[in-house]
């Protein structure tokens, strides 16, 4: 195993679109890069779930005013990853004790995805903007 490292940070912002999703990969990548103590299995599981709640972002967020705007902040370390996702949309209900829909549905699979892949995903409405949180693997502090 890897040397462990120091905390690594990673941020980035812009507008909720198709080029925020791309831009995630990328930095998540970046984040790989300088943090080799993350576990190969917690980095797949961990980026399926953040490229799921960035596109549920992307697709569902309700502009307040003109667009929405999302900023990601990524750290890994001490052999586990976080994520903070912050949106300015509108107060979103979200029910993350919600049953997984019928097998014949064609979608409502992704909060549940999200939650199997990370070890802690939380949603709450600070001020007027979302916060979306998931933790996989070791839970770094601050």
């Amino acid at each position: 195993m890897p040397a462990e490292t120091e905390p690594v940070t990673v941020r980035l912002e812009g507008p909720a679109d198709g080029e925020l999703l791309d831009a995630v990969h990328e930095s998540v990548a970046q984040l790989w890069a300088a943090a080799p103590d993350v576990p190969d299995t917690d980095r797949m599981l961990f980026e399926i779930a953040l490229v799921e709640v960035v596109a549920n972002v992307v697709q569902h967020a309700v502009p307040v005013a003109e667009g929405v705007h999302v900023e990601v902040d990524l750290t890994a370390g001490g052999g586990g990853v976080q994520a903070e996702v912050t949106d300015d949309g509108a107060a979103t209900p979200v029910d993350l004790d919600r049953a997984l829909p019928a097998d014949t549905s064609t979608s409502g699979r992704g909060l549940a995805l999200i939650q199997r892949t990370v070890d802690r995903f939380t949603f709450e409405r600070t001020g007027d903007r979302n916060v979306w949180r998931l933790v996989r693997g070791y839970v770094l502090q601050g």
